[in-house]
């Protein structure tokens, strides 16, 4: 049964009004103030990308607090911040379910008040998806709700006001996307323990090669990723990796391409002694590594 314009209306002003209670205004050196998003009494998460100072200003209802930034990361463009007051707080919500076409709303405190927009979702991946500087995102997430001036840093809310996740333009050039909320809880959760997102690494240089025929039949790989420049005592150094020998999986993926690399290295194998097969003077060979942190 379809539902009254007069109910829809005041549904999403109700949405608004709850949600907007921890939607903050963020002064931290850019030419525009963005928004930000209250996920416990003092935290504060917005985007990274202009956030040109350590101690920052955030604004909610007329009152200003001061603020610090306890850690960025530039690859999914979202920052962590840590406030002096205790300031209403919101739940980020699962996005497993979403589909193309359901309505959302965009929230955004820009000055002294919230503002809104409204829209659907256009896009919604089923993968994890690589944002331009390098950054993983769990899925993309794309509105047709406008995105003002102030917006990003601000929720993307659904209808029933579940927080989706946080809307950025950093993300992909003339576009405007949101960082679902499982990537929000990832990056956070790194952000409060280190200052950074932690990413495990091999201490190599590397590009793809194509592999000889008999290696191909005997691997099932067309391409590797061959070593032009090994690290001194970094974890492949340690591993006895050598400048020539060619990459064929790292665990259990197939690294074909620098951007399959990049992928596997995320922060939870730091530390992990994983098998590497390679490919080394005409022979596969088997070896363990123990992935470091990259400095």
């Amino acid at each position: 049964m379809p539902v009254p314009a007069n109910e829809l209306s005041e549904a999403l002003s109700s949405v608004v009004e709850a949600v907007g209670r921890s939607v903050v205004r963020v002064e931290g050196g850019r030419r525009h103030p963005t928004s930000g998003l209250v996920v416990s009494s003092n935290r504060v998460i917005t985007v990274a990308r202009g956030l040109f100072r350590d101690e920052v200003m955030v604004g909610l209802e007329g009152v200003e607090h001061r603020a610090k930034v306890k850690g960025r990361d530039l690859t999914t463009d979202l920052a962590l911040l840590e406030t002096e007051a205790e300031l209403p707080a919101v739940q980020l919500s699962d996005t497993s379910q979403l589909k193309v076409g359901q309505l959302v709303l965009k929230l955004a405190r820009p000055g002294q008040t919230v503002r809104a927009t409204s829209g659907i979702l256009s896009a919604v991946g089923r993968s994890p998806w690589k944002t331009m500087s390098g950054g993983t995102v769990d899925r993309y997430l794309e509105a047709d709700a406008a995105h003002h001036p102030g917006f990003s840093g601000g929720p993307l809310v659904s209808v029933d006001g579940r927080v989706l996740g946080l809307t950025s333009t950093g993300l992909l050039k003339g576009a405007s996307l949101t960082v679902p909320s499982s990537t929000v809880q990832r990056i956070v959760g790194q952000l409060e323990l280190h200052g950074r997102v932690r990413r495990s690494y091999l201490g190599l240089q590397m590009q793809p090669v194509r592999l000889p025929e008999d290696v191909h039949q005997s691997t099932g790989e067309e391409v590797g990723l061959i070593v032009m420049q090994v690290e001194k005592d970094g974890p492949a150094d340690k591993a006895g990796i050598r400048y020539g020998d060619t990459l064929l999986h790292l665990g259990d993926a197939s690294v074909k391409t620098l951007d399959d690399l990049t992928s596997y290295l995320r922060a939870d194998h730091v530390g992990e002694q994983v098998p590497a097969t390679i490919w080394r003077q005409g022979k596969v060979e088997q070896m363990q590594v123990t992935l470091g942190a990259r400095p």
